[in-house]
């Protein structure tokens, strides 16, 4: 039942292209710090950059070797037209990257409408304050662009359907609670990662739809090692597959494209702009933000409450934000009795049979 979601995942530039032809407008935007509720309050579809596992041809004449594979291959993906039916791209100042990749996406991918967002780098008070401001100029350009005012009725809507979304994903997350879930972890991916490429009243219906169909068990998955996948993003479903074709069961993530994206509602009873705010500075940081405690104390929190016997830690190569944290966050994990296996990776180039031989012996420790 769940292939359905990873295809429309697969298809997601056909998918973008039929709704061009329908007269619809389509944004592209970086990272889960987008108030993708603005874009979506225009009556523009939000969809995230990604990257591909194809090789990388093009981007290296713009980007060296050393900068990320992710950014690398969406910078590839957009100089082969793969993005030609962007509308717009939107970058949230996250990483030293995607700061980076504004300017070259601006001078080299002739898009309509460009827009850097700043996004400041703590959750205080003042920080929920300015960024409130900076959203208001968001909202005017999109106005100015779109040539319709957004009301607050028009926000709010889009608040409820998103607030929707992130409640019937956390629905899917909690079916791995039971001792024989009845969703394997590869098919959450393709479901959250359908999620990040579609409007999000249609993936509410497929996922409503999913839920209704959904067995109460799944016997295949007895006695398989209940692991967590920790770190930024990937584009392989197969680093999944890998994991439970060894005998692991991927029961919950701290991911950016996972539980760090869909975690968190948005206040509907409050200012509609300073509720998106909060909403996005408040909830569990990213490694760009600080500080760095809530993350880890939400991965402790998830790792005992889905009783994970191992936490795999998946970082893209040459990711600075997460690498720089990645001693820190291995070393408290492991005080409170969780193994670890650290994995540094390419979207380009993925070493599956080393993948899979690193997985077995750790799987074969924990037992």
């Amino acid at each position: 039942m769940a292939s359905e979601f990873y295809q429309a995942y697969i298809n997601r530039h056909q998918l973008a292209e039929g709704w061009k032809q329908e007269g619809r407008k389509v944004f592209g935007y970086f990272c889960n710090y987008t108030p993708e509720e603005i874009i979506y309050s225009a009556g523009i579809i939000p969809v995230r950059i990604r990257g591909s596992a194809e090789n990388i041809d093009l981007a290296d004449a713009y980007l060296p070797s050393f900068c990320c594979s992710y950014m690398r291959s969406a910078l590839d993906q957009a100089l082969k037209g793969r993005y030609s039916y962007l509308d717009g791209v939107v970058f949230p100042k996250t990483c030293d990257m995607t700061r980076a990749l504004f300017g070259i996406w601006k001078r080299n991918i002739n898009i309509p409408y460009y827009w850097y967002l700043p996004v400041p780098g703590k959750s205080t008070d003042a920080a929920v304050d300015f960024f409130t401001h900076e959203l208001g100029q968001f909202k005017a350009s999109l106005e100015e662009y779109t040539g319709q005012k957004l009301s607050d009725e028009s926000l709010l809507q889009a608040i409820k359907v998103y607030n929707e979304n992130r409640t019937l994903v956390g629905r899917i997350y909690e079916q791995a609670l039971s001792d024989t879930p009845p969703v394997s972890g590869s098919e959450v991916f393709g479901i959250v990662t359908a999620g990040l490429v579609m409007p999000k009243e249609q993936h509410n219906v497929m996922i409503r739809d999913f839920l209704h169909k959904l067995p109460t068990g799944n016997s295949s998955s007895d006695n398989k090692m209940r692991l967590m996948l920790a770190g930024n993003n990937f584009e392989n479903i197969e680093l999944i597959k890998t994991i439970e074709g060894c005998g692991g069961q991927v029961v919950i993530d701290d991911l950016d494209i996972g539980t760090r994206y869909y975690g968190g509602t948005v206040d509907e009873s409050a200012e509609p702009l300073r509720a998106i705010a909060e909403r996005y500075l408040r909830k569990i940081p990213c490694p760009c933000k600080h500080p760095s405690e809530p993350r880890l104390d939400r991965m402790l929190e998830l790792a005992k409450k889905y009783r994970v016997k191992g936490i795999v830690l998946l970082i893209q190569k040459y990711c600075d934000t997460h690498l720089y944290d990645r001693p820190w966050l291995e070393s408290k994990l492991q005080e409170e009795g969780f193994p670890i296996l650290y994995v540094e990776h390419s979207d380009t180039g993925w070493a599956g049979g080393k993948f899979k031989t690193m997985v077995q012996a750790f799987i074969e420790m924990l037992e």
